[in-house]
């Protein structure tokens, strides 16, 4: 006797809206604070259908996440004012005003402020969804200083999982 096999059935993810064009103000966006940073989102996920992220961010003076790596985007930073250095490939590099710097998927990065003001840049993520990553990480911080206590690090730890973001030790 012959039994018919089963075929698994594949549900396509639903179809996400088309991106628009969009023009946002200098004061235009979302802001979120996590991590000592605060960035103000000018695109994210749902504004350009899952293509990018692009926010501006501003970091005080020794300030900056701690070593990691994103799984599905790549990462895009330009130093607007401040003096920062950047751990790319195992190695510490001072960044000046007007400078780039390019970390693919993958790669293990960090930054931090090296100088006695808050330093400014773009940060610009490949795919989007780093403001989904962010954002949620904000509210764990928020939660944090309204209970005057340190951030869950599980709760982080769970959302680095979430969004493929490893944190190094």
């Amino acid at each position: 006797m012959i039994t018919p096999s089963v075929a698994p059935t594949f549900v396509a993810p639903a179809p996400r809206p088309a991106p628009r064009p969009r023009i946002i103000p200098p004061d235009g966006g979302r802001t979120v604070a996590a991590f000592g940073d605060t960035l103000v989102f000018k695109l994210g996920d749902a504004e350009t259908g899952g293509a990018l992220t692009l926010g501006f961010a501003t970091t005080p003076p020794g300030g900056g996440p701690p070593p990691h790596r994103h799984l599905d985007e790549d990462e895009l930073f330009i130093l607007v004012s401040g003096r920062e250095e950047y751990l790319v490939d195992g190695a510490w590099t001072a960044v000046e005003p007007g400078s780039v710097v390019y970390v693919p998927r993958g790669a293990v990065h960090t930054f931090r402020n090296v100088g006695d003001t808050p330093s400014q840049k773009w940060t610009l993520t490949t795919s989007g969804g780093f403001d989904r990553f962010f954002t949620a990480c904000g509210e764990v911080f928020a939660d944090a200083a309204a209970s005057q206590s340190a951030p869950d690090m599980g709760r982080i730890l769970g959302l680095f999982a979430e969004h493929r973001l490893e944190l190094m030790a």
